[in-house]
């Protein structure tokens, strides 16, 4: 039985799941997984490879954390998940996401929406990821003629609890409006959008922000619940238990450098500009995007109306410009397709059930009639075409 260790980092939302893939790989190859919170010196290291005698690493590198060499692991195999802007890049392997795709979905969403001014606000700390998702960024709204605005929290110093919330409204307070922000990540986004709250700004009418890595945690405990990409982080986790068992079985293998694909946009309210201002169609369709895979139904949204069916359905329908029944069906269609994309391992059992759908005949029947194909054929023509 070989003995693997994962090295945790600052990123607990992202490691967590991470472990998780990992631990499908372990499992299924009988390895011995071992997790540590974090590699703080190199005597820990020496300790660590002492009692557990492993056979390889798989390291999270986040901001200032885990930050031993390379040639400390004793020529051990080493995974790392960091980004690849390193000095000593091309001796390691590594395993992180693709920025430039990443940075793409965030931007397409905000430009989408037509808006006057499109802003960065970076990470706490400065690191290499934050850094390539501004400047993709960047890239992005050059290439169609925007310019954008840069904030810097790194700048800011160390700050008293509330002051660079403070500090973000001034500078928020100071840019043409509608504005779009896209955050380094979801921590980033929650403090821009409690700087919104301070300036009295609207989200979105007035700020449409986006973040990334899809905290739930963060995303959905704000006040205006935050649109984020979603990493596959277990995916990630999978991949390099992948790249792990090939270097142990191979030491000389040549350094193994991979990049993975974001999974998927999660709209919600934070990007989601209406029409026309309606604060029940907005409950109505930030409630149906919770929980139509949880097999929620049309006449329970409309109780949230103070009106009769019909005008109900004319109120949401004028803004949103479907039914409740199609947005309803459009939410568990766009979950399906992800589900069928991005978790081979998902029989079709289980994909009707994070669907809202009792049995996989009744998914099939809904997704043939929502795509002309059924589910198992049009999974097998998207993956071989993704």
């Amino acid at each position: 039985m070989k003995t693997v260790i994962f090295v945790a980092g600052d990123e607990k939302f992202a490691d967590r799941r991470r472990l998780a893939g990992l631990a499908e790989h372990a499992h299924s190859h009988d390895w011995n997984l071992q997790s540590v919170e974090s590699l703080r010196s190199v005597g820990q290291l020496k300790e660590l490879m002492r009692i557990w005698r492993p056979d390889g690493f798989v390291v999270s590198c986040g901001a200032g954390f885990n930050k031993i060499p390379t040639k400390c692991f004793g020529g051990l195999p080493v995974v790392f998940s960091k980004c690849p802007q390193h000095v000593d890049i091309a001796k390691e392997n590594w395993v992180f996401n693709d920025a430039k795709a990443t940075v793409e979905l965030a931007a397409k969403e905000l430009f989408s929406l037509n808006l006057d001014c499109y802003a960065f606000v970076g990470y706490l700390k400065h690191t290499g990821w934050s850094e390539n998702r501004k400047k993709e960024f960047e890239s992005f709204m050059a290439l169609h003629g925007r310019r954008i605005h840069m904030f810097d929290p790194c700048k800011c110093g160390r700050c008293a609890p509330g002051e660079l919330e403070e500090r973000l409204a001034r500078w928020i307070g100071g840019l043409p409006r509608p504005l779009g922000i896209m955050a380094a990540n979801d921590q980033i986004a929650g403090r821009v959008a409690n700087a919104c709250r301070l300036a009295q700004l609207a989200i979105p009418n007035d700020v449409a922000v986006i973040g990334i890595d899809n905290d739930e945690e963060v995303c959905e405990a704000s006040e205006t619940t935050l649109s984020s990409i979603d990493l596959d982080f277990t995916a990630a986790g999978r991949l390099e238990g992948k790249v792990l068992e090939r270097l142990m079985s191979n030491p000389n293998a040549a350094p193994t450098h991979t990049i993975y694909p974001p999974l998927r946009l999660v709209r919600r309210k934070s990007t989601r500009r209406l029409a026309k201002r309606d604060a029940v169609v907005e409950r109505a369709v930030e409630r149906i995007r919770r929980e139509a895979c949880e097999g929620v139904a049309a006449q329970a949204i409309l109780k949230e109306f103070p009106c009769s069916r019909r005008m109900a359905e004319i109120r949401f329908r004028s803004i949103v410009g479907r039914s409740i029944l199609q947005e309803i069906r459009r939410v568990r269609l766009e979950t399906a397709q992800s589900l069928l994309l991005h978790t081979p391992a998902f029989g079709m059992d289980d994909i009707a059930g994070r669907c809202g759908y009792d049995s996989p005949s009744a998914f099939s029947t809904f997704f043939r009639h929502e795509t002309g194909h059924a589910p198992s054929a049009w999974r097998e023509r998207n993956v071989k075409n993704a």
